[in-house]
């Protein structure tokens, strides 16, 4: 019988277990490579959450409405308030020379139409323009800001005030109706309406200051046309049954607003909160011209 060398004797007992690696190290790889695809497509998952939900929201609403959010609550609210509030300030000092205690009576001024919304809203619940009770409105907001006369510039930035006040309070009503109408999408759109504020106000803070730089304020405050302008588009395309009720239940409303307001429940709460607001003292105008002072303070518009 043949003698058997140590190297084949290696071989032969080392055979079977060298066979049996290959194969796990193959599932290995394959195990590996599966739960690298199943990351890929979590991550692809959670991408497109956020599109899919606004897909449905457009399916369930309709796309004009998000898109009216989109526009009043993003880029109206969120973007323009913010970048007004900025610009508007680099305005009255840099271009009106205007001195700190009357800038503050200006942002008082500029309130005004925010404390009027409970009129905007009656006028959106019962006074249809055409046979339409929110798409008019869209249009008459913005004419409010540009028929007044340039050279009133304290008027003209009260009207940009109005406008975005007007068109608050009807993209509130629209949401309102789509609320009692889908009462399961309420959380919804109250979602999507503060994300997109939210996201509008981030943008305009930090943009403001790069467009008052390159453009100067009196420049920056151009820009405001363009939500003024996507405005008057939205009063065009947003969807809205066509009504023929005029001055539809105008005392019921009033009697129903006069009733809520004299409610404990309200006015307490609103008496607290006016009062609050009223009687704080505010020196962010003053806080304003010394850190933008080029000699006295900090110098932080340099």
């Amino acid at each position: 019988m043949e003698s058997i060398s140590s190297s084949e004797s290696k071989k032969l007992v080392d055979g079977p277990a060298s066979q049996s690696a290959g194969p796990s190290a193959i599932n290995a790889d394959t195990k590996k490579q599966k739960l690298c695809v199943w990351q890929q497509q979590q991550i692809a998952g959670l991408v497109a959450e956020p599109f899919r939900w606004v897909a449905m929201l457009c399916r369930e609403l309709n796309a004009t409405f998000v898109v009216g959010v989109v526009l009043v609550y993003g880029l109206s609210n969120g973007f323009a308030g913010s970048f007004f509030r900025v610009v508007s300030d680099y305005y009255w000092k840099d271009v009106q020379k205007a001195q700190p205690s009357a800038v503050q009576l200006f942002m008082g001024l500029y309130y005004v139409p925010w404390v009027l919304k409970p009129v905007w809203g009656v006028l959106t619940d019962v006074v249809p323009v055409r046979g339409y009770r929110r798409r008019p409105y869209f249009i008459v907001a913005v004419s409010s800001a540009g028929g007044l006369p340039a050279v009133a510039a304290l008027v003209c930035l009260v009207g940009m005030t109005a406008a975005v006040a007007i068109a608050d309070v009807t993209i509130d009503a629209c949401i309102a109706r789509n609320s009692i109408e889908k009462p399961s999408l309420a959380p919804d759109m109250q979602s999507l309406s503060g994300f997109v504020s939210s996201l509008g106000a981030l943008v305009g803070y930090s943009t403001s200051g790069i467009f008052v730089h390159k453009l100067g304020a009196q420049g920056a405050l151009g820009i405001m046309a363009i939500p003024a302008l996507l405005l008057i588009l939205l009063g065009f395309v947003i969807f809205e049954l066509k009504t023929n009720q005029v001055w539809d239940k105008m005392g019921e409303a009033i009697k129903g607003m006069g009733k809520t307001i004299t409610h404990p429940a309200v006015w307490k709460p609103s008496l607290y909160m006016y009062l609050s607001l009223a009687l704080s003292i505010s020196t962010h105008e003053g806080q304003f011209y010394w850190y933008t002072d080029k000699t006295a303070g900090p110098a932080f518009s340099q």
